[in-house]
């Protein structure tokens, strides 16, 4: 327009020569038609939400590699989630935004664009019936959305670098964990995503750097003494090697194996050796057991002459019917031949020793009411 009015002004003037320039090229279909856009608008921005998953803002990405996905994006927070699909029809995106409302709740507002997924009616009446408030983008104006359209351009130009060292999917959980670990520059205090959604940072291999001495558990003494006084349970503790038996879980093996310990994890966590192989047990799976083979032979302990045969004599066999109807065969008992030995002379008996001091009655209370006081016999 100013180059037309410098042109008309060169050859001829008149008083507002310049605003009937103007009316005339404002009158020409054909310069509007192909007119270029206008200055912006003044911004107006989104407001800020007081509390995370209040307002979301979702778009789809891809498809890459025939897969498309799903990205939300907390307006709060900017923590964002990224949902591969194979298929983008509304019950398939419904179905995995109720998967997320699962996890995090329904939020207030949901901000997306006119795609066919949210503007059916399928869509509409989840929102209606769950009380989200549904804000559509005007046709291809994207900065109204510009939340998730802004994520989905950080998430292509990033997931193209990370995929030439593994596969797409690694890929994937590489980039969501990164971004939402790194803190925010834009944030007033430069917290990460995951600081603002959950409250804390998602523990990375970074923190190997400088290792954390947290406190050390403690436990819950009031739920341990209400578990013991219902269930009556008392204290059992083993020790490596530790006779036992462990509780034998293999179909047609009897109830109990026996065995051995062999290390002991924490309070109640065993290793057992069992027929060569190493159980982990509870230690509510294990009973003690005494040593096999170890019996105290009653005999031998006292000396005693051990006899097969007591009702014949020695060095002679005897022949003892079993029963009335067993006469036609005999059983014979042999005695043992044993050397008894010479038990040594016991010690002479000792007198128990007595008091010697004198003993009287007792002088039992004689009761007299019209007594004032009472007096013992004197010694």
């Amino acid at each position: 327009m100013n180059r037309m009015k410098a042109l008309a002004r060169s050859h001829l003037f008149w008083t507002k020569i310049n605003d009937d320039v103007e009316k005339l090229v404002r009158a020409c279909a054909a310069c509007q038609e192909t007119a270029k856009s206008p200055v912006k608008n003044t911004l107006c921005s989104w407001s800020r939400p007081d509390a995370p998953w209040s307002r979301i803002h979702i778009d789809f990405a891809g498809p890459i590699e025939g897969i498309s996905y799903l990205v939300v994006v907390d307006a709060f927070s900017k923590w964002p989630e990224i949902i591969p699909m194979t298929t983008t029809t509304s019950t398939a995106t419904l179905r995995e935004l109720r998967r997320l409302f699962a996890q995090f709740g329904l939020p207030q507002t949901i901000v997306s664009d006119n795609g066919t997924q949210f503007t059916s009616a399928e869509f509409q009446d989840f929102c209606r019936i769950n009380g989200i408030k549904h804000v559509r983008s005007p046709p291809f104006h994207s900065q109204s959305n510009g939340q998730a359209e802004r994520f989905v351009d950080t998430f292509k130009r990033s997931i193209g670098k990370i995929r030439s060292k593994g596969p797409a999917v690694d890929a994937l959980h590489t980039f969501i964990f990164t971004y939402r670990n790194t803190p925010r520059t834009a944030s007033p205090d430069g917290r990460s995503p995951a600081e603002y959604f959950i409250g804390r940072r998602l523990r990375s291999t970074l923190d190997l750097l400088k290792p954390s001495h947290s406190p050390e558990a403690r436990s819950d003494i009031v739920m341990e003494m209400q578990f013991n006084r219902r269930h009556g349970a008392k204290p059992k503790t083993f020790e490596p090697k530790d006779l036992v038996f462990a509780r034998d879980f293999r179909s047609g093996q009897p109830r109990w194996s026996p065995g051995h310990v062999l290390r002991r994890h924490g309070r109640t966590l065993y290793d057992v050796l069992v027929q060569g192989s190493i159980w982990k047990r509870h230690a509510n799976q294990l009973r003690p057991r005494d040593s096999l083979g170890e019996t105290i032979d009653l005999t031998n302990a006292f000396d005693m002459p051990f006899n097969s045969s007591p009702y014949s004599p020695s060095g002679t066999s005897s022949t003892l019917p079993l029963s009335p109807m067993a006469t036609t065969a005999p059983l014979t008992t042999t005695t043992m031949t044993t050397t008894t030995t010479t038990a040594p002379p016991a010690p002479p008996a000792v007198a128990p020793r007595r008091s010697t001091r004198t003993r009287r009655p007792p002088d039992f209370l004689q009761i007299d009411p019209y007594a004032k006081s009472y007096q013992g016999r004197q010694s």
